[in-house]
């Protein structure tokens, strides 16, 4: 998926010259054509995201496009005084690109868990923030930012999804009755398709715009059933999980909303996201025995 977008993104630069790439020192082995085909419009500011963040918004303001890219922990948390103040109260057209999500950098260890980026950037107006759950809606990405025209966070999972192949926004895969909706995006969005595989009464509804959500299409979405689990590699007070608890509060819904997501930091070693997938109650087995309740 990541390498999806990078391409869109330099592909468009022939055709837009107010499109400029930055990285912080990541992307060995993919953004080196940018500097190589667009040297005036690439620029590597080293280890230093905060830089990043103040150079993309003076550039934006010279009329620029900036895509800023680099590991999503770093460019949000140590970047978020700059984000708030160089990017959205001026609401630059910036987008942030952030490498990896959850636990996909799982033996690096809880600080480089990316499990409470995001819910931390909604907080502040303005902002559009995308997890592609699919290399078909990662490739259509560029277009919804360039139309939006306004500050963006793209949450870039590793993997290279097929499934679904759909670029809309919101998706659902409905399944034999309306008892229980599995709800999700990025990478734990495959283990609900897995899920659904094998339990087809199961639907599950994938979510590949974060923030804001749409208010229509989610009550067309969540009013048929009973209960919603929400599955994520994420928080969920800050999550979609609590997303979604604050949409049930201005739109009352039939269903019950639950959780499954990891709680807090995880100290031990694993060297898969698949450990920490069943440490959190995120992988398959853990969805099928929750939505059995």
């Amino acid at each position: 998926m990541r390498g999806q977008i990078i391409d869109a993104i330099f592909a468009r630069m022939q055709t837009d010259p107010d499109i400029f790439f930055l990285t912080a020192d990541m992307g060995i082995n993919l953004v080196e054509k940018f500097g190589e085909t667009y040297p005036e419009r690439y620029a590597n500011v080293g280890i230093a995201e905060q830089n990043l963040i103040g150079i993309s918004s003076g550039l934006a303001n010279l009329g620029f496009r900036p895509f800023a890219y680099t590991i999503s922990n770093f460019l949000i948390h140590r970047c978020f005084e700059q984000i708030r103040n160089d990017i959205c109260m001026h609401n630059y057209p910036i987008t942030l690109l952030g490498t990896s999500t959850g636990f996909d950098n799982a033996p690096l260890g809880p600080t480089h868990h990316i499990v409470d980026e995001w819910g931390a950037l909604k907080s502040i107006p303005g902002i559009d923030i995308y997890c592609p759950s699919s290399v078909a809606y990662a490739a259509s990405l560029l277009d919804k930012i360039e139309q939006a025209g306004r500050p963006a966070y793209v949450r870039i999972p590793k993997g290279g999804h097929t499934e679904p192949s759909s670029v809309e926004d919101m998706v659902k895969i409905a399944g034999e009755n309306a008892d229980m909706l599995l709800v999700s995006y990025g990478n734990p969005a495959q283990v609900c398709l897995e899920a659904q595989r094998r339990d087809p009464r199961l639907s599950v509804l994938i979510i590949n715009r974060l923030h804001p959500l749409d208010d229509g299409s989610l009550i067309e979405a969540l009013t048929p059933h009973r209960q919603i689990l929400v599955v994520e590699d994420h928080f969920p007070l800050t999550g979609l999980y609590g997303s979604l608890c604050e949409f049930a509060a201005r739109h009352p819904l039939n269903g019950r909303i639950k959780s499954a997501a990891p709680k807090n930091y995880a100290f031990d070693v694993g060297t898969t996201p698949e450990y920490f997938y069943k440490k959190f109650g995120i992988d398959v087995h853990s969805i099928l025995k929750l939505a059995g309740n």
